[in-house]
């Protein structure tokens, strides 16, 4: 072993660590022209040949090192490092396990394999090795820290959760560490907490954008806009050339009622004209303000983004661009939600009425409903029935760009034939019948602003003559005890789709629904809806206005930032004692 106390080689070591590359090799070099055998020259050497982008040589040199102490856990670590950068990673993994076997309770060879793990998306092995570092170094911030994005990146949100809290404790004033816990908190829904552990964030290193960006992304998602936009508009001044952050802002604004958003997203969009996410962004916020004619263009940028690839289809046929049709048969499909089908079926007539003989494709539980609507010369199942000959075919949801639908020349709802009434329930009753849909689909990203709890419904029990009606087809849990308070038959536990769903809402007076397919279903068979929307609504519901174009039967009751959902429900109320 070479002399620790050589006063050349502790020379090299501090221009190596001082960055002074070229000075320490030569002195490295003029050690081992005395001393060859000099196993830490050799390594050190090795690794600054690493360093500089030379992996071949350091490999050699560490070798070279490595036959003279053979058991040096630092060596075979440092061996391992510079084998994967030569693309070697079998062999790279190798080294970080005879690593560990030269010294089992250091972290350094398991931090490397769960490195190496990861970045080969082999996340299970990847983690396994991490928790073994933190296992031996539990003081260590670093092996925490990659514990818990490795667990977030494989979806493992309460495991990184728990990672992150302990990088928190281990480094209260790390503003990095903050946001990493702020994000497993949002993983976890936790989304008042990630507030806090942004906040703190921000609070440590306030020239972090992406502190200000995620911090504005929690507000949002809590739906309060305002704080959302004094976030977003942070992020945006310590960044201005961010499509990101453009984008963000640009969309807070229109939730916030204001129509300059557009003008941000034109200028994210000339920093980057194909930035996908800014095409499709710029779409909400222009069918939001009813410009249609730019709106359903910009829409069509969808099908390039992560979230719509599994929906695209690969005919042989050409893609229908609008053109007359001539007796051409076309295929229509449904793309998205039930709701979404149900709305923009109504389409079908209209290509129709250009010459189109129309094959339209649905969801299983939407078949019964919509086989017979006129105009579908077949219907099929999505996913089930085989495709029959068609010579064209198009998205159910591009057919208004294709026919260039603007906001005055909406067609009306979908010409269902009769629905017959479900006997039954609520018959022998003589008061009014209302039907409650309180909660939507608990997947949808925006879920938690657009569904309410079966509690805040409660105060419609106070007005006499009403018959309640759940027409949820699975009732929260969180609701469960409030239900039997409501009295409510539940219809649609024995309904198998959305025929029978329309047979049960036909025998009601009124429907009060948050944001579901339920309301496009009622509206469409021409039942009164009120429908309760949060403060920054779907696009298709627009900014104001208690009517929508969409069907003439619905009225909209919006919350408004100042309120909550029991302002909206004591609105409901007024109206629905008036109407009493």
């Amino acid at each position: 072993m070479s002399n620790p106390m050589n006063p050349k080689l502790g020379i090299a070591i501090r221009l190596h660590e001082a960055g002074s590359f070229t000075q320490a090799a030569m002195l490295y070099r003029e050690l081992l022209r005395t001393e060859p055998r000099d196993a830490d020259a050799l390594h050190l050497l090795g690794v600054l040949m690493h360093q500089i982008g030379q992996p071949q040589m350091a490999i050699e040199l560490i070798r070279c090192a490595l036959q003279i102490h053979p058991h040096s856990g630092v060596y075979h670590n440092n061996l391992g490092n510079a084998l994967l950068a030569a693309g070697l990673i079998e062999e790279a993994a190798v080294s970080y396990r005879a690593a560990i076997e030269c010294a089992p309770e250091q972290p350094d060879g398991y931090i490397n394999l769960g490195n190496l793990y990861v970045s080969q998306k082999q996340f299970v092995s990847g983690i396994r090795f991490y928790e073994q570092a933190v296992a031996r170094a539990p003081s260590d911030r670093d092996a925490a820290m990659l514990l818990g994005i490795a667990c977030l990146q494989h979806g493992e949100a309460s495991a990184a959760l728990d990672a992150f809290m302990r990088v928190v404790q281990l480094a209260p004033q790390h503003a990095a560490s903050h946001l990493l816990h702020g994000h497993a908190l949002v993983k976890c829904g936790q989304l008042s907490s990630a507030v806090r552990s942004f906040e703190q964030a921000v609070r440590l290193d306030p020239n972090s954008e992406e502190a200000h960006n995620c911090l504005g992304s929690a507000f949002d998602a809590l739906g309060m806009y305002q704080k959302a936009g004094d976030a977003f508009f942070a992020a945006h001044l310590l960044r201005p050339d961010s499509v990101e952050y453009l984008m963000n802002l640009g969309l807070n604004m229109t939730r916030r009622k204001r129509k300059d958003g557009i003008e941000l997203l034109d200028r994210a969009l000339e920093l980057d004209p194909a930035h996908v996410q800014a095409h499709i962004t710029l779409a909400q916020i222009l069918l939001t303000l009813g410009n249609y004619s730019r709106g359903w263009n910009e829409y069509e940028w969808r099908w390039r983004s992560s979230e719509f690839a599994n929906g695209i289809r690969s005919f042989v046929q050409p893609t229908w661009n609008g053109e007359p049709l001539n007796g051409k048969v076309i295929l229509l499909y449904a793309e998205q939600g039930y709701g979404d089908t149900i709305q923009f079926s109504r389409y079908v007539q209209q290509v129709v009425s250009l010459g189109g003989k129309v094959v339209l494709e649905v969801q299983p539980l939407l078949y019964r409903l919509l086989k017979d609507l006129p105009g579908v010369t077949i219907c099929l199942r999505q996913g089930i029935d085989p495709l029959p000959y068609f010579d064209l075919h198009c998205p159910l949801m591009s057919v208004p760009h294709r026919i260039q639908t603007e906001g005055d020349c909406i067609p009306s709802p979908i010409a269902l034939p009769s629905i017959r009434r479900r006997e039954g329930f609520a018959a022998n009753s003589q008061s009014m019948k209302i039907g409650l849909v309180w909660a939507g689909n608990p997947a949808h990203k925006r879920d938690a602003l657009r569904s309410i709890p079966l509690r805040t419904l409660l105060p419609l029990r106070e007005i006499s003559r009403l018959t309640f009606v759940s027409l949820q087809k699975k009732i929260p849990h969180c609701d469960a005890d409030v239900v039997s308070d409501f009295l409510m038959e539940q219809p649609l536990l024995v309904c198998n789709d959305f025929l029978d769903t329309a047979e049960a809402i036909a025998g009601l007076d009124l429907v009060i629904t948050v944001d579901t397919a339920v309301a496009h279903l009622a509206a469409s068979i021409g039942r009164p809806v009120w429908m309760m929307l949060p403060e920054a609504a779907d696009w298709r519901w627009g900014l104001e206005g208690e009517t929508t174009a969409w069907y003439p039967t619905m009225r909209l009751f919006r919350m408004t930032a100042e309120e909550g959902w029991e302002c909206v429900v004591r609105r409901i109320y007024e109206r629905l004692k008036h109407l009493v």
